[in-house]
């Protein structure tokens, strides 16, 4: 990223980091039952790696995510979403869905959107407590950017909202040897003790909310991975824990688990493995600069079955400035990952995230 283009970012993300506290996004309301809203969001960061760079340590730029949202309200019961992702010069589609209200407690996706899966996905990465999204044990092949997914879904509740469900059908990890009539399904269960989550969720709902939420997601396709000459099929199970509450001294303290077990992960030939992860953040009550602090730490581990194959581990740590919620936070964060018999590549990095 040239100084140029560095700079206009940085005088953007002042102008949104200076109307945060008073502009959430634009909305017109078109009837008395038809709506249309969009907004926009932005992740860059400074970056200085060590190891990992070819010539060793190296200091960055980068523009980490900027994206545009449109949601419009057609119906009571109909509704549709549009989403990008502009990135190194180029512009995908992130979202592309129809939702369909069957009841109060079913709706009907169809489209491009994040299919079941486990909490990290459903959250992504603008809604983390840490910077880096969890991509040491999350290994599900979902094909498009950001875990999306081309398919249908079907998502509801019971147990006055506690009780969550989905399940959808999607077009899946798809190459020349995978034949075309090979779909991915995928569902999830989840259900909240304290206060409900809805199907995408957040990894820290900064006091918002109390959670203690448990989620099992499994995903399978059949003749997922192959080289031509042979295939495989894909099958992976996901449990995961989050709690969130706020405190009596007005801190609020967080904690979030997950285990992940796979049959296949990649390849032609099968190869298990097994991940899990643990993250705990704290905020403290009060604020300090311009907004709340909250550090944080994560702990990822991935272990395949394979002896030929090593073992992954990951550290992430961080501390974060939250001005307004996941609208607008700036932090340092640092993380160190380690192959076994390849060394560690180390990453500091100051971020800035704004969405409206």
């Amino acid at each position: 990223m040239n100084l140029k283009t560095s700079t206009s970012l940085c005088v953007l993300a002042g102008s949104l980091l200076a109307t945060s506290n008073s502009f959430a996004g634009a909305k017109m309301q078109l009837s008395d039952d038809s709506a249309i809203e969009f907004g926009g969001s932005i992740r860059t960061e400074l970056i200085s790696q060590e190891d990992g760079a070819a010539e060793g340590d190296s200091i960055s730029t980068n523009l980490h995510s900027m994206r545009f949202y449109l949601k419009g309200k057609v119906t009571d019961s109909i509704a549709f979403q549009l989403q990008t992702e502009h990135k190194g010069g180029t512009m995908v589609m992130l979202d592309t869905l129809a939702k369909f209200k069957v009841s109060d407690n079913v709706n009907v996706w169809a489209g491009r959107f994040i299919p079941p899966s486990d909490r990290s996905n459903l959250s992504g990465s603008y809604n983390l407590p840490t910077w880096q999204y969890p991509g040491v044990v999350s290994k599900y092949p979902i094909p498009q950017k950001g875990g999306r997914d081309d398919g249908i879904a079907i998502m509801g509740s019971k147990a006055e909202g506690r009780l969550a469900y989905s399940f959808g059908m999607f077009n899946g990890k798809q190459d020349s040897a995978v034949p075309t009539d090979s779909e991915a399904f995928s569902g999830r269960l989840a259900y909240s003790f304290w206060d409900k989550e809805g199907y995408l969720t957040r990894s820290t709902y900064f006091g918002k909310k109390d959670i203690l939420t448990v989620g099992l997601t499994a995903m399978q396709q059949e003749d997922a991975f192959g080289d031509g000459t042979a295939t495989s099929d894909f099958l992976a199970y996901n449990l995961d824990f989050m709690m969130e509450k706020n405190l009596a001294s007005g801190a609020l303290a967080t904690v979030e688990a997950a285990v992940y077990d796979y049959d296949q992960y990649g390849g032609n030939t099968a190869k298990e493995g097994d991940a899990y992860m643990i993250s705990v953040s704290y905020m403290p009550p009060g604020e300090y600069g311009p907004g709340r602090i909250q550090p944080s730490l994560r702990y990822q581990s991935f272990s395949p079955a394979d002896s030929t194959v090593e073992d992954t581990t990951r550290w992430d740590v961080g501390i974060t400035s939250v001005i307004r919620g996941h609208g607008a936070r700036i932090g340092l964060f640092y993380g160190s990952q380690d192959t076994a018999g390849s060394g560690d590549v180390s990453v500091v990095k100051i971020g800035l995230q704004l969405k409206l």
